[in-house]
Parts: structure tokens; C-alpha cells; sequence
């Protein structure tokens, strides 16, 4: 039974709630009219009622930024609803009804106390009655549309409480030391590269009445999080996420803790090693309501074997740290940070592991196959892939005295090239707009090989990722027989990225079978190893991101001693 006219309101709304006092059934709609409306019935979808989320003062516009953003409904135990909305897509906005949507109180932005001037994604769930909770990404710095590629800002995934129906919030930023998205986030469909979040978001409680936030990172790792805020690109990554409350008040009233002030929420900790540095950087959303003094930074060479490496404070302490004695290149380091307030020392369960991965100047490696795993011998449950094929890793680098960047592919053996293959290795980067380059080795026919460079879009073929190559131009590249394929691009040749930029999504893949009129298509079905499928985001973890330091000077060469004559005695020869 169709629950509105599409004349009346557009196809797409949020997720349906139903009341737990009468059953009543609530879907949130983007726009109806001129308002983001709620379609409710009371006669178990018999019949249905559209009621525009307004009063007098207020309304709620719906989205202006891309196809807009899905509103949504929690509805606590006393039968009040709560609708969660971006207002016009700038505002992240709560209203309530008491009378099944008919008329709305207490519209109110939500996010202003952190001048959030972009919301998404709005999410929502009730308690015991008058508590509610609601969750949203937000900006409040960058320039341009927020819906693309090129917007500047950065995204932290917030929380907003009331605990007497909505008259007043308390706002939380749950991300507030690291951003969870650089760029745009799309609303809409399409494939372009921000599009990597998708719309999987929402919010719950647990059975203690704890709120839960499900959630999508889209800047994990290091790299990304730990970028500067005027950085350009992003991850492009989809790393499935939950936030989770540690302390305050619950959504259940008789399980709301007995004290105001707790232990500190667990750091969440990032790490990022360049050469012989560790860099950390760390979240702390939760101060238990009581002032963070110090944090204890533990370090060993094991896993659990960890133990004091040095104590951050300060007014605020600082959540970074550089950690400059990793100077074992054989070793991998592993971190914790331990947040300690007035009242005690936060859980330590957020080790970090750290391993070697290279320099800017040799290449950092982006993606590596476990040694112990089937592929990294060839084997498999069907027939072995041919080892000129399989992908031991893939690294980045910026040689020193140039202004190229260095893409580097290790496949088991290249003694032996197969015809009608290609070794690629694509990445995302936010310029021209929301661009995909790719750079590798292509053998025809007769396995003589050559280089290229170019541009990855959408194929115009009926399937799902499918991409087309444009060849752009010709790097400086060589292969060795040992598998490795070493290639140079100037940077001005793939949107000229600055030092402290991030390339995105780098991922590594093999294709063989090429005819004519396949040879420019990556199909995701046809490869014969991968570091990831690319769809809309990149899926691999850690993500495969590379943040741009710098080519620096070439090094000195070291001059060739002339040597000293040793004098004769006089008269000799």
C-alpha cells in the first residue's frame, strides 16, 4: 500500500520508527513540499498522514546541498517523537512532537555551539521518557560545496543529549582531536570518490541504555588523521565504526551512574612512522566530566609487552606525540596511551602496532602481503595465479632532487613476462575534480612492455566497476626480474599535490587476457590479484593513503680525495 503520492513527497525517506506506547508507525521524509516531513499512521498502515515538521518560526527546508540528507525519527517511552534533520543542509537541527506530528515544538540547531555551518547524515534514538539522543557529522571550517570534492573542510562525527524532551541539548564532538572525513561527503547518488561514506549511519542504545553511534570513518590511519587541516585529498575509505558512551548519563534513567564524574574514555589512538619516527595522534572524547591531567605514552617491541616511554601534560596535555627513538628498522613498535583524570586512568585496550614501512625518498609501502598468507606463495583454493601477477606489495615515494613521484610494484618474479597483461597501480587525489590517475606496465602480444600514465572514469560499460583508462602520458620507469616495477611521474602531471597533501585510496592490481577491445577496461572481476576493490571507497584496512612530504634536495655527492704527492729525496727519480 503506498503510504504518499510521489507528487506529494519525494521517493526516498529515512528509517521507519514505531512508537513503543501505540504502535504508531513514523517515516521521516526529505521533502514534502516545502518542508522535510513525517507520513504517520495509526491504524497499522491502513491509512496515512503527512505532517510538515514547522510551527510558527521554523521550518525544516529540506536539503540544498546535493540530493539532500534522509531526517530521522527516535521515539522515547512516553510517546514523544524526535526528528533529527539537516536544515537546508547547513544546520544540524532536532524538533519534537507530542501529538503524532501534527504540531512541532522546540526546533532547534543543535550544532551551533560548535558552528557547525555543514550537517549529515542525521541519526536519532530515545529512552526512558524526555531522553533522547541524536548523531550527525559536521563542519564548521572549509570553503566551497560541501557535497564535492574540492569543499576544504573537515568532519567530526558529533552527539547531541536531552534529558528533558528536547527543551535543551548538550553536544558532544565524539572526534574532536581528529577529523573522521577530509573533503565532501556526497548526498546522492553517482561514483564519485566522495561518495566513499555512503549513507551506512546510526545510532542506538544498549541494553544498559548506553548510546551507540555506528558510523563510517572515512580519514583512518595515520596519514589521513593526523594530516594538517589545510591538507587537500582524503582517504576515500570506508572503515566501519562505532562510538560508544563510557560515562554520563544513560538513556535508561534507572541505569544512570551513581557519580557525575568518571574514569576517561579510552584514547583513540592513530599512528603514522616515517623512517625512524613514530608519530601519534589521539582522540579523546570523553574527559569523565573531570579535567584530563596527563597522558602516559607505553612502547614496546611485543604486543602487550608495552611500557613507560613518557608522560604528555600540559593545560590542556597535547594529544600527539613523537616518538623519535624508534630507531630499530627491523622492529615493529607497539603503542598505548592512557588518558588519567581526577578520578583515575582510562582503559589501556587500544594498542597500536607500528611497523617499518620505508622513507618519502626510497617509498613508503602502502599495502604488503603477510608473508604466512596463501598468496604470498601463489597458493590458492583454485588454480595459482602466475607469479609475474601477484602482488607482494606496493609502496610511494618522492626521490630526492626531483619533483616526480615514485609508484613501485613487487610482483614474486618477472623473469618470465606474460602477453597481454598490465601491472596498475590507480589512486584518488581531489583536483581537477575528484579525480582517479593510474600509472603501470603493459605487455602486448609479444611481451615487449610499455609505460603509462593517465586518467581512470567510469567505463559507460552496464556493470559494476567497471572503470576506462585514458593515457595521459609516458613515465620513467624500469622492471627488474626480481618483480620490480619502478615508475616516475612529475607531480604537475597528476594534479601537482603539495607537501602534506594526501593521495588516496592507492591500491595495486594485475590484469592478463587483454584483447583490443579490453585493454583500456579494469574490470573488478577480472583481476588476477588486488590490493582492494575500488568502488566508491577504498576497502582495504589499514587504508592505503600516502601523504605527500616533500622531494627535498638531491644529496651531496662526496667529493674524490686528491691524493698527496710524497716528495723524492733530492737527486733521486
Amino acid at each position: 500500500m503506498p503510504i504518499y503520492n510521489l507528487t506529494a513527497c519525494g521517493g526516498l525517506h529515512g528509517h521507519v520508527k514505531v512508537s513503543p506506547v501505540d504502535g504508531t508507525v513514523y517515516v521521516p521524509n526529505r521533502q514534502c513540499g516545502n518542508s522535510q516531513s513525517v507520513v504517520v499512521s495509526q491504524d497499522n498502515g491502513v491509512t496515512w498522514a503527512i505532517h510538515p515538521v514547522q510551527n510558527g518560526t521554523s521550518n525544516a527546508v529540506p536539503g540544498t546541498i546535493g540530493t539532500g540528507d534522509d531526517p530521522a525519527i527516535g521515539i522515547d517511552n512516553n510517546g514523544r517523537v524526535y526528528f533529527a534533520f539537516s536544515n537546508a543542509g547547513t544546520a544540524a537541527s532536532v524538533a519534537t512532537s507530542d501529538d503524532f506530528g501534527v504540531t512541532w515544538n522546540n526546533i532547534l540547531d543543535v550544532g551551533a555551539i560548535y558552528g557547525i555551518n555543514n550537517a549529515a547524515f542525521p541519526a536519532a534514538v530515545a529512552g526512558d521518557a524526555g531522553r533522547a539522543a541524536v548523531a550527525f557529522y559536521g563542519a564548521n571550517s572549509g570553503t566551497g560545496d560541501s557535497n564535492s570534492g574540492a569543499f576544504t573542510g573537515l568532519w567530526h562525527l558529533y552527539v547531541a543529549h536531552t534529558f528533558d524532551g528536547g527543551a535543551h541539548w548538550t553536544t558532544s564532538d565524539v572526534t574532536p582531536s581528529l577529523p573522521m572525513q577530509r573533503s565532501g561527503i556526497l548526498r546522492g547518488g553517482g561514483a564519485d570518490i566522495v561518495r566513499n561514506l555512503l549513507d551506512f549511519f546510526d545510532i542506538t542504545i544498549d541494553r544498559d541504555g548506553r548510546v551507540l553511534v555506528g558510523y563510517v570513518n572515512g580519514c583512518s590511519g595515520g596519514p589521513c588523521a593526523e594530516a594538517g587541516s589545510t591538507a587537500h585529498g582524503n582517504t576515500y575509505s570506508a572503515t566501519a565504526t562505532f562510538a560508544r558512551q563510557s560515562s554520563g548519563r544513560r538513556m535508561l534513567a534507572a541505569d544512570d551512574p551513581a557519580t557525575t564524574t568518571s574514569v576517561p574514555g579510552m584514547p583513540f589512538v592513530t599512528q603514522r612512522r616515517v623512517g625512524p619516527v613514530v608519530h601519534l595522534a589521539w582522540n579523546e572524547a570523553d574527559t569523565g566530566n573531570s579535567t584530563i591531567k596527563r597522558y602516559r605514552i607505553l612502547r614496546g617491541t611485543t604486543s602487550g609487552s608495552e611500557t613507560l616511554l613518557a608522560t604528555v601534560s600540559g593545560n590542556p596535555p597535547a594529544t600527539s606525540y613523537d616518538d623519535l627513538t624508534a630507531t630499530d628498522l627491523t622492529k615493529t613498535y607497539y603503542y598505548k596511551v592512557i588518558a588519567i583524570n581526577g578520578v583515575g586512568s582510562s582503559c589501556s585496550n587500544n594498542e597500536v602496532a607500528s611497523p617499518f614501512v620505508g622513507t618519502p625518498s626510497s617509498g613508503m609501502i602502502i599495502h604488503q602481503n603477510e608473508p604466512t598468507h596463501p598468496e604470498a606463495t601463489g597458493g590458492s583454493v583454485t588454480t595459482p595465479p602466475a607469479p609475474e601477477l601477484l602482488i607482494d606489495y606496493i609502496a610511494v615515494g618522492e626521490p630526492a632532487g626531483t619533483s616526480n613521484l615514485m609508484f613501485k610494484m613487487k610482483v614474486e618474479d618477472l623473469s618470465t613476462v606474460p602477453p597481454n597483461s598490465r601491472w596498475r597501480i590507480a589512486w584518488n587525489w581531489w583536483t581537477p575534480t575528484s579525480q582517479m590517475y593510474y600509472i603501470g606496465m603493459t605487455s602486448d602480444q609479444n611481451s615487449a612492455v610499455t609505460f603509462e600514465y593517465g586518467t581512470l572514469a567510469d567505463a559507460g560499460v552496464p556493470a559494476v566497476l567497471v572503470l576506462g583508462e585514458t593515457k595521459v602520458g609516458v613515465p620513467d620507469a624500469n622492471f627488474n626480474t626480481d618483480g620490480t616495477i619502478t615508475m616516475f611521474v612529475p607531480k604537475s602531471a597528476v594534479g601537482n599535490p603539495q607537501p602534506g597533501d594526501l593521495l588516496g585510496a592507492i591500491g595495486g592490481k594485475t590484469i592478463t587476457g587483454d584483447t583490443p577491445t579490453t585493454n583500456t577496461f579494469e574490470r573488478s572481476t577480472t583481476f588476477v590479484d588486488h590490493t582492494f576493490i575500488k568502488g566508491q571507497a577504498d576497502n582495504c584496512y589499514p587504508p592505503a593513503t600516502y601523504i605527500v612530504a616533500g622531494n627535498g634536495p638531491a644529496p651531496t655527492p662526496t667529493p674524490t680525495p686528491t691524493p698527496t704527492p710524497t716528495p723524492k729525496p733530492h737527486g733521486k727519480k
